[in-house]
């Protein structure tokens, strides 16, 4: 692989080396991870020695780029890692502020496991060839659960829970995170691409997986499996055939109905069970009753919260909110046996507020974000990784409706290890695509430019697309700088016309191509070898999936690169010559699709954004942007004023820094907020003058 043009020469850190799958390192971490999810449903301690292990791997592999603060993270992972950080922060200043108390004291060390997702995951993520035991992990123990069910309900002898099988845990995790195991693997039971002995070892795995989840008892995590299969019709569905998009979920709603139905199976029973608690709410209380039980741990938590749903009432304001109302008559003593409200986003209101539900659904959202990206991607088999994570995520989300998930240390342990590995294997999985991958493109492709005066860094976006793309056209509008001599040096369809505004530049040189697909490149970008590969790929296919796809730019500023920000979005640059048009405006152009289906897809690889030359630069670029824009809004009929003007910078910047996140590019992120805010400033300060003069 060349070296990117478009990243300084410097030492690269160890940990951001992948590590090859032959390695002992790789062999022995690809194990651990094949018997954590193979035993760790059946075994006590095996999930959660290793995760353990993981993350002590992880420590040590990362501790020297940690310890010189060299941390080469995309950004999912700084996101992921926020969420991580976020969560237990505030969770751990609500303590603070509230105090700790005996039941506080035990959660403590439970939140703190959390950070180990950090080390793990980006561990993981460096290690090659890990999917076969993620895969094989999975499906193992899907199968050994269901084994394992099977024998204890042929036994017949009443364990912990009477006639619910628990595992080493209990059955809300046990039937839980085996049905989330079933639910992952699905993707493969419709792969053509696997061989016929693992679509049925997955077949296999799925059913054991569901029987050992009815055979456990536990509903709260069943709710979620609709809702995944309607998502499944969306998403890899539709690159199924209709039998086998409407028949997999098809077949398996009447499998799980018929399966809870059986006589014997606790899932059944405890659903009538549930439907009778309804019919007869208002009576007494009883410990079987386990709805009625959660309804009333409930209500007493969001009373406790009626007059400190922002900040909380402490970690171990439930427990006095619980003996009081023992106290008082209104629920039975035996309700001290309780130490949460069995409700994880309740549990996050009652211990720190309106900012721990907020954190609490950044740790679900972020993740679930990720992972539906890759739906839009042309990276099939990376698709399956990420409908695995979503799944588990979805799931775990699903059981904290009614379990405190975060409060037991078998679903810390759970999350934790399926986080951490799903969304590591996204990137091992991608990494693995893009580099085996060795078909020729079926399509021609045209890389299309504009230009003037970009003499000082044009060869570097010419060069990072010749020889790979069939043909290269550049318009140059009169440059001073030798600008068009350079660009012949790469392409001879270089052609000097005037100046008619961005779009209908652009516009000329999409009517220049002749490519079937075209990529809209500017001389301060960059293409990523990752990204050629990757469109390599999609242009390999007789037929795309998506008539354009959207492309993530790494913006690069003030020496360093920016993942967050409105700067670091996905524009529409890969299309479909014939079906797509550039607007006419005069800046910030946009590529529209005008035939065909409207839906895009979105890559993965970077396009590198060199966006400034300097400080100075900068300003001028955006002050020329902002006058320019400010006179189409006038002509549009649009008004502003000056104090409109500073507002909408105001909220720029919140949009920029907050919102979008840049605060986690460090100082660069900053940089670029204030000068994005002072862009809109001076845009709608510019218009305000006109106004005024109409």
């Amino acid at each position: 692989m060349k070296p990117d043009p478009a990243r300084a020469v410097e030492p690269v850190p160890r940990s951001s080396l992948p590590i090859p799958a032959s390695s002992w390192l790789a062999r022995i971490t690809a194990l651990i991870l094949f018997l954590g999810l193979a035993l760790g449903l059946v075994l006590p301690k095996v999930a959660g020695g290793a995760f353990l292990l993981l993350a002590l791997m992880g420590v040590i592999w990362l501790e020297p780029g940690l310890a010189r603060r060299r941390w080469d993270l995309d950004g999912h992972e700084r996101l992921l890692i926020f969420a991580v950080v976020a969560f237990v922060a505030v969770w751990l200043l609500a303590w603070l502020v509230h105090g700790l108390g005996p039941i506080g004291g035990d959660d403590v060390g439970r939140i703190l496991r959390l950070l180990l997702i950090i080390p793990a995951c980006i561990f993981l993520a460096r290690v090659d060839g890990l999917e076969r035991s993620w895969w094989a992990g999975l499906a193992a123990g899907a199968i050994v659960a269901g084994l394992y069910a099977i024998a204890f309900a042929v036994a017949g002898e009443p364990g912990t829970w009477a006639e619910r099988v628990g595992g080493p845990t209990n059955p809300i995790y046990f039937g839980g995170v085996v049905l989330a195991f079933s639910v992952m693997l699905l993707p493969h039971l419709a792969d053509s691409m696997a061989r016929p002995v693992v679509r049925a070892s997955m077949a296999v795995a799925v059913v054991l997986g569901f029987v050992a989840s009815a055979l456990s008892g536990s509903r709260g995590a069943w709710l979620a499996l609709l809702p995944l299969l309607v998502i499944y019709l969306f998403t890899l569905g539709t690159r199924q055939s209709s039998r086998v998009r409407f028949g997999m979920p098809l077949a398996i709603i009447v499998f799980a109905v018929a399966i809870a139905m059986f006589p014997g199976v606790p899932l059944g029973q405890r659903v009538i069970d549930a439907f009778s608690a309804f019919d007869g709410a208002g009576g007494e209380i009883v410990r079987e009753d386990t709805l009625a039980v959660r309804w009333a741990l409930w209500q007493l938590s969001l009373d406790q919260l009626r007059d400190a749903w922002l900040f909380g009432v402490g970690p171990d304001g439930f427990r006095a909110a619980l003996e009081q109302a023992v106290a008082e008559g209104r629920v039975p003593t035996w309700f001290l046996e309780y130490h949460h409200p069995h409700n994880q986003y309740i549990s996050a209101l009652m211990i720190a507020g309106l900012p721990g539900l907020i954190t609490l659904l950044l740790l679900f959202g972020v993740p679930l974000r990720r992972f539906a990206m890759l739906w839009r991607t042309g990276m099939e088999r990376t698709r399956l990784c990420g409908w695995a994570g979503l799944a588990a995520i979805a799931v775990l989300a699903v059981m904290a409706l009614s379990e405190s998930i975060f409060q037991r240390n078998s679903g810390i342990i759970w999350f934790a290890l399926l986080l951490a590995a799903g969304h590591a294997m996204v990137k091992v999985r991608y990494r693995g695509e893009v580099e085996a991958h060795r078909a020729p493109r079926i399509h021609s492709l045209s890389v299309i430019m504009i230009c003037r005066d970009e003499a000082d860094r044009i060869g570097r976006a010419l060069a990072s697309v010749h020889g790979w793309a069939d043909e290269i056209i550049v318009l140059d509008s009169g440059s001073s700088d030798g600008t068009p001599e350079i660009c012949r040096r790469y392409t001879d369809r270089v052609e000097v016309t005037d100046w008619p505004g961005f779009g209908p530049q652009k516009q000329r040189a999409l009517e220049r191509a002749s490519g079937a697909w075209v990529f809209s490149l500017d001389a301060d970008e960059v293409v990523s070898d990752d990204l050629k590969r990757e469109i390599d790929l999609i242009l390999s296919r007789a037929r795309p999936h998506y008539n354009g796809y959207r492309v993530p730019w790494l913006t690069m500023a003030f020496g360093r690169a920016l993942h967050f920000g409105h700067w670091s979005r996905a524009p529409l640059r890969l299309a479909a010559r014939d079906a797509v048009r550039f607007t006419d405006a005069q800046v910030h152009e946009k590529l529209e699709i005008t035939r065909g289906p409207l839906r895009t897809g979105l890559l993965e690889g970077a396009l590198l954004h060199h966006v400034f030359r300097g400080h100075e630069h900068a300003r001028d670029k955006l002050a020329g942007y902002a006058r320019i824009q400010a006179a189409e809004r006038h002509a549009a009929g649009r008004r502003s004023t000056r104090a409109g003007a500073w507002l909408r910078a105001g909220l720029n910047w919140i949009d920029n820094y907050l919102l979008r996140a840049a605060f986690l590019d460090g100082r660069a992120g900053w940089k670029m907020s204030l000068l994005q805010a002072a862009y809109t400033r001076d845009k709608y300060l510019e218009l305000a003058r006109l106004s005024r003069q109409g």
